[in-house]
């Protein structure tokens, strides 16, 4: 019989770290030797970040479901569907992070820091506070879902800088406008800008970079009573005017990637709606403030839609393709009709891999999102 407390502490470590994130796991983990016990008391005293999860969009004719406040996700990892309570989600839209957060918007507007793991939330000023609302008569459910379009977060919350609050950005409104908050300020601050209709937005090396529709790159001072965004860097040459851009890091480089559609209306049960087509991936050259095509991500895999975009390193987390890029539905215009755009790209062959999670991803307001659970 094999002596697990003899394995090798790397060894060890490389399975915990496939645990699925539940305090209880760990607990049985620990359990098993004084060996074990000791890699696991190890990684607690760290953030432990596991492989993302896809968290699916409520069903839309499970009543039970709505009852019980329960959401499902999708692991990696595992491969598997699971069900979690998460109360605090409960007719909500959702955005994720690469921080184990995501952002909610709820019905009554309120607007949260949201751990789902440990439930734990955090009050951001609310949608009402934003300087420009839509008209008074607009439904709840479409001010949840189409109101703010985006967030990023300077920094992790859960390991807040010398007692500061993490400061978090949104793209709101009927144009895309920013602004910023912190926990516990009154009302979102928002930011002084030339120009409107941005599309993502991210901090990175101590600054929030946000790009717009026509792939203008902005940078945004917000040390200021008064933030203000000023045009940084042209968009690449050729670029579709009609895609959708993102932003991200990646091996502590500036990546944009442009994301572009058909708009089809083939499907006989779903009206006109966007479809994606190919993605195109560019590096940002601070010196020369130019953009260059890149066509191969090596080992990492790249995450876009409902959520900060990310990218991870497919040797950390070897479930996922390499030179890839998983993407979810934001077409927030679109979500009434039943269609959701979200697969796999790879880059190399130029192929989409759609996801199915049959009615999972169907809901009036919300979409699935991709978010990198920790504990």
């Amino acid at each position: 019989m094999a002596n697990w407390s003899e394995l090798p502490e790397e060894i060890i470590d490389l399975v915990a770290k496939r645990l699925p994130p539940y305090p209880n796991e760990f607990a049985r983990f620990s359990c098993v030797c004084k060996s074990w016990n000791s890699v696991v008391k190890k990684q607690k005293s760290n953030i432990i970040r596991f492989a993302p999860w896809l968290m699916l969009a409520k069903r839309k004719n499970d009543k039970q479901f709505k009852k019980a406040a329960i959401r499902s996700f999708y692991c990696h990892s595992t491969k598997r569907l699971f069900n979690y309570y998460l109360p605090q989600a409960k007719r909500t839209k959702c955005w994720g992070t690469p921080y184990g957060w995501l952002v909610t918007i709820g019905l009554d507007r309120d607007i949260h820091l949201l751990h789902p793991l440990s439930r734990i939330q955090i009050s951001l000023p609310s949608q009402t506070t934003f300087q420009d609302q839509f008209g008074a008569c607009c439904p709840l459910e479409k001010l949840c879902r189409a109101y703010c379009k985006k967030f990023a977060l300077a920094s992790d919350p859960s390991t807040p800088k010398s007692g500061q609050c993490p400061l978090v950005m949104a793209i709101y409104g009927d144009i895309c406008y920013l602004a910023v908050a912190s926990p516990g300020d009154e009302a979102w601050t928002s930011v002084d800008c030339s120009r409107s209709n941005y599309q993502d937005i991210i901090f990175f090396n101590g600054h929030f970079y946000g790009i717009s529709c026509d792939g203008m790159l902005r940078i945004i001072e917000v040390n200021t009573c008064q933030p203000k965004a000023t045009d940084f860097a042209s968009p690449p040459d050729n670029i579709y005017v009609c895609s959708t851009f993102y932003l991200v890091e990646l091996s502590g480089d500036l990546y944009m990637v442009e994301r572009a559609f058909d708009t089809t209306d083939d499907l006989p049960t779903i009206p006109c709606h966007n479809e994606t087509t190919y993605f195109v991936v560019y590096r940002f050259d601070f010196r020369s403030k130019a953009w260059t095509e890149v066509e191969d991500l090596g080992d990492h895999a790249l995450f876009l839609g409902n959520n900060t975009s990310f990218a991870i390193s497919t040797s950390d987390y070897p479930e996922f393709k390499e030179n890839c890029i998983y993407f979810t539905d934001d077409h927030s215009d679109f979500y009434p009709h039943g269609f959701c755009d979200m697969g796999i790209y790879d880059i190399e062959n130029n192929t989409i891999e759609p996801f199915n999670f049959d009615d999972h991803q169907l809901s009036t307001f919300s979409r699935p999102v991709f978010f990198m659970p920790t504990l």
